[in-house]
């Protein structure tokens, strides 16, 4: 944890997070950057339920949420200074479900964060809290966990862009005098998408494949039906790659 404000509550009547504005019976918590980017990154989940309570310690918590397939549990702990400081404070981030979905968080949670979350802030203090509290763990394991769910994620779109460049290869090597018209368009999306997971941003990769699959299914119209032609290439100035 490098930051952390009073941004949320605590609802103390029914043990759930809530945000800034919720007007009931609550307690100030104190999230931090690092849970506060993981849980942004969920689909449609779950309230997160506390399970440790914040008290007079606001950044001593743990809660948990479900998204689809994928459970949540982050627990706050004070590492460094007695916890006098929000930067002395340490995110234990669990998670279970498929390895595909786990991937995807891990990869918008970092791509969100903006900067390495297994980097900490005071690195002598959290070997030796995680020697003492998490023998199994150390800052190395801890940054190849990471990293290998970071790349597990890059592969399976690295996979998905490959896949989406056969087709359009083949629907480009179609004997059709028109085809000719599409090669700008999908070879401008296909540069898109790649950059996009150059720069860890999985929506802009998915806008990307979203507009090719589009085109291919226009070309596909064309073919059967008749000419339609190919609209203008899509010339990037770069916020499409990293508007999140």
């Amino acid at each position: 944890v490098r930051r952390a404000n009073a941004s949320h509550k605590f609802d103390t009547v029914n043990n759930l997070l809530r945000g800034k504005h919720f007007a009931g019976p609550h307690r100030v918590v104190y999230l931090g950057d690092v849970a506060q980017a993981c849980l942004a990154q969920l689909t449609n989940a779950e309230t997160p339920v506390f399970e440790e309570h914040p008290g007079y310690n606001e950044q001593r918590w743990s809660l948990s949420t479900t998204s689809g397939d994928v459970r949540v549990h982050i627990a706050s702990r004070p590492y460094w200074a007695w916890g006098l400081l929000t930067s002395g404070y340490l995110n234990i981030i669990t998670l279970e479900g498929p390895l595909s979905d786990r991937a995807r968080l891990v990869l918008d949670t970092v791509s969100a964060l903006g900067h390495p979350p297994w980097e900490m802030v005071h690195q002598r203090t959290a070997e030796r809290w995680l020697s003492s509290k998490l023998p199994s763990q150390n800052l190395k394991t801890n940054e190849r966990t990471w990293r290998s769910l970071l790349q597990s994620a890059r592969d399976t779109i690295r996979e998905s862009i490959e896949g989406m460049q056969v087709r359009c290869d083949q629907a480009l090597n179609e004997e059709d005098a028109n085809q000719h018209e599409w090669s700008g368009v999908l070879r401008d999306d296909l540069h898109m998408a790649r950059r996009a997971l150059s720069e860890d941003n999985a929506p802009g990769v998915e806008r990307a494949l979203a507009r090719l699959e589009a085109g291919l299914i226009q070309m596909s119209t064309a073919f059967d039906s008749g000419y339609v032609p190919a609209p203008e290439a899509l010339h990037s100035d770069g916020s499409d790659v990293r508007s999140m």
